[in-house]
């Protein structure tokens, strides 16, 4: 009984401390990224504004949500802003001028936490993620597109760290969905 107790803590550490696989969230997100609709328009502006991420009014009433939407945020910003920079650095691309205004709105977020999953295991749920990316062209006011991107982990008993790798995945996939769409 004792061995069996230290083998479930050392598994349930283990996955706890291990980061996302970078390799399989950047395989999910290509592959998520390809199932969403095409903009009407490619992204090839000469000028990008990444917006700060709006929430749900669920989201925005928890403070707790809103520790981890900023979280969300942190990563949003870390991930797509240096290729942003990138695309307006370019001498000889194609743009089309104009500024492309990015808005992500978070309208799920439900992340279980490391003692309720703890607790409850598989009955504590999934943790769900789910994001609006709204791509408007800031000279007309036309929305491009607005792909919904929603990812759920569940309910394992790696405690935490499966239920946050949800956030990796989604900005990952909102990455990618920007690169796919811009046209060099």
């Amino acid at each position: 009984m004792k061995k069996a107790l230290v083998c479930l803590i050392v598994v349930l550490l283990a996955g706890c401390s291990a980061p996302a696989n970078r390799g399989r969230v950047t395989r999910t997100a290509r592959k998520e990224s390809s199932l969403l609709a095409t903009p009407s328009h490619p992204l090839s502006f000469g000028n990008f504004e990444l917006k700060p991420v709006e929430l749900s009014p669920d989201i925005s009433s928890r403070q707790e949500k809103v520790k981890v939407a900023k979280q969300f945020e942190g990563k949003l910003r870390e991930r797509v802003l240096p290729l942003l920079e990138q695309w307006k650095a370019q001498e000889n691309s194609p743009r089309t001028g104009g500024t492309l205004l990015i808005q992500p709105r978070l309208t799920v977020l439900r992340i279980v936490g490391a003692g309720v999953r703890f607790v409850a295991g598989q009955y504590s749920g999934q943790s769900t993620l789910e994001m609006d990316l709204e791509l408007t062209d800031a000279a007309t006011g036309a929305v491009l597109a607005k792909p919904h991107i929603m990812r759920t982990a569940g309910a394992s008993m790696s405690l935490r760290s499966h239920d946050m790798a949800q956030l990796d995945y989604v900005v990952e996939i909102a990455y990618q969905y920007l690169v796919d769409n811009y046209r060099k």
